[in-house]
């Protein structure tokens, strides 16, 4: 019986422990649905970068507070707000590859073209301000999954940090969309280019 209880508790905890990443990854999908509702009114990628990367900020304060004066209520708020500066994170990337489809679009119509362009040719990895949102996203996901597992926790100290410089670093290169040489526009750079960041 004590068995029993004891495997019961450990499986709830450790589905409990996955409850940052998803409300993170549903979270993000939430904003983009908002994002396709309301249109161009809604919040744009840069803004949502900014509240990723005060996010990311302030839960890497609180996992380098929990490594001198450990505290459950520090690493619980680290925890958390590296979640939602995930989700805004996830959220910043989506809502650019929905801009830049809905900017194709706008070229197109302008040009007197009724095409209508694959959505999978605008995944956001035109530029190094593209790539950094994505890896910042990497960083902070990987850190909430591997956060679950205690002896792991203090890598968050880490990378949290390094998340919240990239996202800096790609507040100063500039979120512009740029025209890319009809070279380089093909249905397979999104695929070159993801699995290299990928890698």
């Amino acid at each position: 019986m004590a068995k029993e209880i004891y495997e019961s508790e450990l499986g709830q905890s450790q589905f409990s422990s996955y409850l940052p990443a998803i409300f993170a990854l549903a979270g993000s999908f939430v904003i983009l649905a908002g994002r396709l509702y309301f249109g161009e009114r809604f919040m744009t990628d840069g803004s949502l970068m900014m509240l990723a990367l005060a996010c990311y900020i302030l839960a890497a304060l609180f996992q380098l507070t929990n490594l001198y004066a450990p505290s459950e209520m520090a690493r619980k708020i680290g925890l958390w707000g590296a979640a939602l500066g995930v989700m805004f994170n996830l959220a910043s990337w989506l809502v650019r590859w929905v801009a830049a489809y809905d900017r194709e679009i706008a070229i197109l119509r302008d040009a007197g073209s009724t095409e209508t362009p694959w959505v999978f040719r605008y995944v956001p990895f035109a530029n190094l301000y593209d790539l950094s949102l994505a890896f910042a996203f990497g960083a902070g996901i990987a850190t909430l999954l591997m956060s679950r597992r205690r002896n792991f926790q203090v890598l968050a100290a880490f990378s949290l940090p390094l998340a919240a410089l990239i996202l800096t670093l790609a507040r100063f290169i500039g979120g512009e969309f740029i025209d890319l040489p009809p070279v380089l526009d093909s249905y397979w750079r999104p695929i070159h280019v993801g699995v290299a960041a990928l890698s």
